[in-house]
């Protein structure tokens, strides 16, 4: 039977299989998956931003569109249903910052995102997954992927993705279990989606997160550190 209760959020780089494996699971398993904050946006904002106000604008539109993501989740958690949602409630944060360190977006706009995170986090309008799984991936693995979906990943993109995704990674795999290991688990995405369904159930069953704190939002922006800008460079393609 299904844990019930539960908001579990499944991170990986871009083209991991994220978007696939939570539509999968939830009809296998009778959860409710959550789309992450883009793609609940309509229309969906430009993905070519040309200023660092235009960028500004768009994390604080992803931020609100969280804000009303971690509502929905928790309103069904409070209803008894367990509900897999595609990547946490960071992704503005982490992204931005991930722009900043690659060179293509100033720290005056990734201070201004984290302001507005850690005000929503001590509103309480913004909160932590009970669980979160990182989809672990090749680049060989998300590169196919990518190909097979190259309407909505334009090269540039897919890109630009694979190195914030490089930087956002020790985030996920050193910083965010350390401050939190109970509320974090690892899954390597090379079975078939159906078997990581089974993988995924057994690893969600297994886990006995403690009560988040208040202050466990802002524990998570405490632990991504100081931003590392790299030597600036030329800026192509999508900023998102």
């Amino acid at each position: 039977m299904a844990l019930r209760g539960r908001l579990i959020a499944v991170e990986g780089r871009s083209a991991a299989g994220k978007t696939t494996l939570v539509r999968l699971a939830s009809r296998t398993l009778g959860w409710m998956p959550l789309a992450e904050a883009y793609d609940r946006l309509d229309p969906p904002p430009p993905l070519e931003v040309g200023s660092p106000r235009e960028l500004l604008l768009l994390e604080e539109q992803l931020l609100a569109e969280e804000v009303r993501r971690y509502a929905e989740a928790r309103r069904a958690c409070a209803r008894g249903r367990t509900v897999l949602a595609d990547t946490g409630f960071l992704g503005p944060v982490t992204y931005t910052r991930g722009l900043a360190a690659l060179g293509r977006a100033p720290v005056s706009v990734v201070r201004a995102t984290e302001r507005k995170a850690s005000g929503l986090f001590r509103q309480q309008v913004l909160g932590i997954p009970d669980l979160s799984v990182y989809l672990e991936t090749t680049v060989r693995e998300r590169t196919r992927r990518a190909r097979g979906d190259w309407p909505h990943r334009p090269a540039g993109l897919v890109e630009r993705h694979e190195a914030v995704g490089e930087i956002e990674r020790p985030f996920f795999t050193r910083a965010f279990p350390m401050a939190m290991p109970d509320r974090f688990r690892t899954l390597r995405g090379r079975p078939p989606p159906a078997s990581l369904v089974v993988s995924l159930r057994a690893l969600v069953a297994a886990a006995h997160p403690t009560p988040a704190p208040p202050d466990g939002g802002l524990e998570l922006l405490a632990a991504l550190g100081p931003v590392t800008v790299a030597r600036r460079t030329r800026n192509v393609g999508p900023n998102r």
